[in-house]
């Protein structure tokens, strides 16, 4: 009998997300004509040759979209507490039997070549303490020293863990995955801030109307990193400081 032919890192991967029915988070290029970028769709299988097999994606509020032939869709899904990402293209739409008796509207994107690695969630993660900081106000880290420098997004603290936060939105985050991010973490009444720098593991929608960005490798800033940012904030009300 001839042996299998042994698989790559990233086939072993997909074959478990597909096998578990794991959720996937796609983020599509260009995007769809009602402006969609960000969809939800759940893994149903794969088969070959190198063709995995996703349910039709969906909006946050659960409209199907329609990916056209083609186009490019970056694919991120969580696995035994790891995050992996990939990038892939649309083969077709086509029907897939998840059962002999079963056959379901499904859509087929080639099997990447690579997977990367991303979020890895070993450390335990904690809610918010009372009365510690609550709200979140996102800048991109690139341009912390730019003058017109403006926030990305406001949110709440939802957990933190020794090296990660996450943050509950209400909109995906205008931030590409890997980029770098500076938080300002704020109390409910006001007092001390706390500034940390992150990178953007993953922003991923909960299926009700709001998202949650995940940033990794946290650390406090560092006083004279970000001296623009500072003097914006330490100026008078009226700028385009945390608000909430």
């Amino acid at each position: 009998m001839p042996e299998n032919s042994p698989k790559s890192f990233a086939e072993v991967t997909f074959i478990e997300a597909a096998a578990r029915r794991l959720r996937a988070d796609l983020v599509i290029s260009p995007v769809t004509p009602d402006g969609q970028t960000r969809l939800i769709s759940r893994f149903a299988g794969v088969e070959g040759p190198g063709r995995v097999i996703l349910e039709p994606p969906v909006t946050a509020d659960g409209g199907k979209v329609f990916i056209p032939d083609g186009w490019e869709l970056g694919i991120s899904f969580d696995l035994a507490n790891v995050w992996f990402q990939a990038t892939t293209r649309v083969l077709e739409h086509c029907m897939f039997y998840q059962a002999p008796t079963r056959r379901i509207d499904a859509l087929a994107v080639k099997l990447p070549a690579k997977v990367l690695t991303g979020n890895r969630r070993a450390e335990p993660r904690h809610a918010p303490p009372p009365g510690g900081p609550t709200f979140v106000t996102i800048w991109p880290g690139g341009r912390i020293d730019d003058e017109d420098a403006a926030p990305l997004a406001t949110g709440r603290l939802q957990d933190w863990s020794a090296s990660g936060v996450g943050i509950r939105l209400t909109e995906p985050l205008d931030l590409a995955t890997g980029a770098a991010a500076v938080l300002c973490l704020t109390g409910p009444s006001g007092g001390e801030s706390v500034f940390l720098r992150g990178v953007l593991r993953h922003c991923t929608s909960l299926g009700d109307g709001t998202w949650v960005a995940g940033l990794g490798d946290a650390a406090g800033l560092r006083p004279g990193e970000a001296v623009s940012l500072m003097s914006l904030l330490a100026g008078p009300a009226g700028g385009k400081g945390p608000t909430r």
